[in-house]
């Protein structure tokens, strides 16, 4: 799914993270998203964002990427960025036995709002608009 980015509106500074994206890094970034919510006010919002980020990271270029949570007026907004131009493969339906092929399902599934939008210059970004009370 390409779409434009909903328009940012934020109510506070947003959380910017430099990482690679390796599964011995995911613990560090999974504090940090689950703080953000907390000290925003929107608890309700942490397991999906949490949820949502781990499983972009997994399938993220390994090599530099940034991670980018926003307080929104409608939520919470995270999106990843890296350097690969290669979109997420959209799978309607997850196999569960299946090796692969179950992360875009997890992040449609947690996410009132997502897609890619390649960035200017190379690469791309895959985000998210986790809505409170949704």
């Amino acid at each position: 799914m390409t779409l434009e980015s909903p328009p940012i509106v934020t109510t506070s500074s947003p959380c910017r993270l430099q990482l690679h994206a390796k599964q011995d890094r995911f613990g560090a970034a999974r504090r940090i998203v689950s703080a953000n919510p907390r000290l925003w006010g929107r608890a309700g919002l942490v397991d999906a964002a949490v949820v949502r980020v781990t499983e972009t990271l997994a399938h993220v270029n390994p090599a530099d990427c940034e991670l980018v949570l926003e307080n929104m007026r409608e939520g919470v907004r995270a999106a990843v960025r890296d350097q690969s131009t290669a979109l997420p493969v959209v799978v309607e339906e997850a196999d569960c036995c299946a090796e692969s092929g179950r992360g875009t399902f997890i992040v449609a599934n947690t996410a009132d709002l997502w897609a890619t939008s390649p960035i200017e210059g190379g690469g791309k970004q895959v985000w998210a608009l986790l809505r409170a009370g949704a």
